[in-house]
């Protein structure tokens, strides 16, 4: 009768125990998305966790015990246990304590009430959200004091950036950019955006002064993503689609008929300079019989019209144009962007984990410019003893880059000559009497190279 008692005293305080150390599961808001990286504790516990990328959790706790939510930028929030069910937790923004904003500096993280040197923090939802090719673009106006501008138009090409201002003529303004704790020299379009947790700009010699000169024109911390310990596994998927086109319109051109006009006014005062001397009848007459056959070359407005512009210098009565060709629709197309990425993260007690896959297409605004890239990153960290930490950071990107033929100088690019062509110079050879595209043999249309051009 003694043996049955201890027994069943032993079954009772199992039971009691397993009913006081349960685990609490749930997920973390704010503005009705997900937060990711709030700290859970449990109050009085030295024990916590955070949430993953989609703002879930799991923590062991006692029922009865209080439940810490806590997140930079957030007021702090604490819920009892009072169950087995989640604890789903809404979080609102704070006015932030500049004892809790934790930055990243060489070497490890510092608050920034106790960071003497001057440094700036990008906020992660422009980042997230900015569609741009190059996270150096994403930065132009998120920090004080540093300049971020592209010299070209081409999709992927990385923004120059200053930080400290242009101290020389002839020497470097480029920053230090470094990536998860190493000096990176790549391009910054090889980074996905949707794999940067946080970017760090250090703007002084005292923030920098552990990476020695290299630094000498600021710092850029870059830090990726990694995966949450003791979270179960979170796969994340995101699709951006968009398109671009010209913000500000050309400056109003002169049409054909304008053109014309004016070519035979120069033409016409020419002749009566004193180099020529012609009488004015004589060089109205003359500009009216060369205009297209010694000047221009091409006569848009058909055989039927060998003289356009008449002596009185206006175009005859009844001529109308067979073509006006666009060079600014022939060049240029609508620029599409396309970002898709899927990542998974999770951890367990002593490891976490961040795989990611990711592909871009950013076309450009010309024909025969845009850029490609297909990435691939994992980030695994295990802890393999309580003062030993090993880790893989691996990054793969294959980026395809195309740019237009054509040259970035101020006088050969396709931007000048979408602008500088007239419009009665055809994209595809014309019939000079209809107007119709002259087609070849498999009935396509032919570029016009202008050989059956007069003068040519």
């Amino acid at each position: 009768m003694r043996k049955l008692s201890v027994m069943v005293c032993t079954l009772l305080l199992s039971g009691a125990a397993y009913a006081q150390n349960m685990t609490v599961k749930g997920k973390v808001t704010a503005n009705g998305e997900e937060l990711p990286g709030v700290t859970v504790t449990v109050k009085g516990s030295g024990g916590g966790t955070i949430t993953s990328l989609d703002g879930d959790y799991s923590i062991k706790a006692d029922a009865g015990s209080i439940l810490v939510f806590s997140f930079i930028g957030y007021e702090t929030v604490e819920i009892p246990v009072k169950g087995n069910g989640p604890i789903n937790v809404e979080l609102r923004e704070k006015t932030t304590d500049l004892d809790e904003v934790v930055i990243a500096v060489p070497y490890g993280t510092a608050k920034k009430s106790s960071f003497t040197g001057s440094a700036g923090v990008v906020d992660r939802k422009i980042i997230a959200n900015s569609q741009v090719a190059s996270v150096s673009k994403a930065l132009q106006g998120s920090v004080a004091g540093l300049q971020s501008f592209s010299l070209s138009g081409q999709p992927g090409e990385d923004a120059t950036i200053i930080i400290r201002g242009v101290g020389s003529v002839n020497a470097s303004t480029t920053p230090l950019y470094v990536v998860d704790g190493v000096p990176y020299d790549g391009a910054l379009s090889s980074i996905s955006n949707q794999d940067i947790a946080s970017i760090t700009v250090l703007k002084d010699a005292a923030a920098a002064s552990l990476y020695g000169s290299r630094a000498a024109n600021g710092v850029v911390m870059i830090t990726t993503k990694q995966g949450s310990k003791s979270s179960s596994p979170s796969i994340e998927i995101s699709a951006k689609y968009g398109f671009s086109d010209r913000a500000v319109k050309d400056y109003e051109q002169v049409s054909t008929e304008e053109y014309f006009m004016l070519e035979w006014e120069a033409i016409r005062n020419h002749r009566m300079s004193s180099e020529i001397g012609d009488t004015a009848e004589e060089a109205a007459r003359y500009a009216s019989q060369n205009l297209i056959t010694n000047y221009i070359g091409i006569n848009p407005y058909g055989s039927a019209y060998p003289q356009p512009i008449g002596t009185d210098g206006k175009l005859v009565e009844g001529a109308t144009l067979l073509w006006n060709d666009s060079w600014e629709d022939a060049l240029s197309q609508d620029a599409h962007y396309t970002d898709l990425s899927a990542r998974i993260s999770g951890g367990s007690e002593n490891s976490q984990y961040y795989f990611s896959l990711g592909y871009l297409n950013n076309e450009g605004a010309y024909i025969g410019s845009g850029f490609k890239r297909y990435n691939l990153r994992a980030n695994i960290t295990s802890d393999l003893t309580k003062w030993l930490q090993a880790g893989v950071n691996v990054s793969l990107t294959h980026s395809i880059q195309d740019y237009p033929d054509s040259d970035d100088s101020s006088m050969n690019n396709v931007v000048l000559a979408a602008r500088s062509i007239p419009s009665f110079y055809p994209v595809y050879e014309r019939d000079p009497d209809t107007g119709a595209y002259v087609l070849d043999e498999n009935g396509d249309r032919i570029y016009d190279y202008g050989d059956y051009r007069h003068g040519s």
